[in-house]
């Protein structure tokens, strides 16, 4: 199981989502490649909001930066590896809502490693009220996965990846340079294709599974949209 830099991104007020994702990926990408040697950076690819998949009571995130770190390959020059790193930072403040901006390292756990065709879907999840993280990412990992990895052709799963949000997600620097807002409890990265089952059958079990969200997550607060995967370094 790897590590994934997990980023959701908000804009500033005074962007539209197109202002914004030119600027993250026309502007802000380039740069991220230039410091990458430096910081050790070996994969970041940028998640870009096309819509909403449902609608929540907490803001759409309008993308989502993806970062893979390798400390062997970070330069030993500590002040070299400071100063890219804050030339990033006041890059982001041009255009990133860092107070909406949470920012964390999660363990990754590829549950369905299929291709990564097409739009991607992305589920930011809040734990349920009374819910521990582990309560949570024991339901999410061993319950409500298996349930909709078991039917591909209800589903359409190809590639599902759960990103788990560690203990101590919120007491790591870049999560404190940047006063982020506290990390969520997990992020999946999903690729379908369509259901092959028939019509009333997909719809009794999709009212299955979404009954069953509840029991570990605050649905209304766990934005669920879908992108565009634009890699900048690393393979497709």
């Amino acid at each position: 199981m790897g590590k994934r830099i997990i980023f959701p991104l908000r804009r500033l007020p005074h962007l539209t989502r197109e202002e914004f994702q030119a600027y993250w990926f026309d502007t802000h990408a380039p740069l991220v490649a230039s410091h990458a040697p430096t910081l050790g950076i070996v994969r970041y690819q940028q998640v870009h909001t096309l819509h909403e998949a449902r609608p929540t009571s907490v803001p759409c995130f309008d993308g989502v930066a993806e970062l893979w770190v390798d400390s062997t390959k970070r330069s030993a020059d500590r002040a070299a590896v400071s100063a890219a790193s804050q030339a990033l930072l006041d890059d982001e403040r041009k255009f990133i809502d860092h107070s909406a901006s949470p920012i964390w390292i999660a363990d990754e756990d590829p549950m369905l490693d299929g291709p990564k065709t097409g739009l991607r879907g992305t589920a930011v999840l809040r734990r349920a009220a009374g819910t521990t993280r582990e309560q949570f990412k024991r339901h999410w990992h061993d319950i409500h996965a298996p349930w909709a990895l078991g039917r591909p052709d209800v589903w359409g799963f190809v590639r599902y990846v759960q990103n788990h949000t560690p203990a101590d997600a919120d007491d790591n620097p870049l999560a404190r340079e940047r006063n982020a807002p506290p990390a969520f409890d997990g992020v999946s990265e999903i690729y379908r294709t369509p259901s092959t089952a028939p019509a009333d059958e997909v719809a009794r079990l999709r009212d299955e599974l979404l009954a069953d969200e509840p029991n570990f997550m605050d649905v209304d607060a766990s934005p669920v949209f879908m992108g565009e995967v634009r890699v900048i370094i690393g393979q497709p």
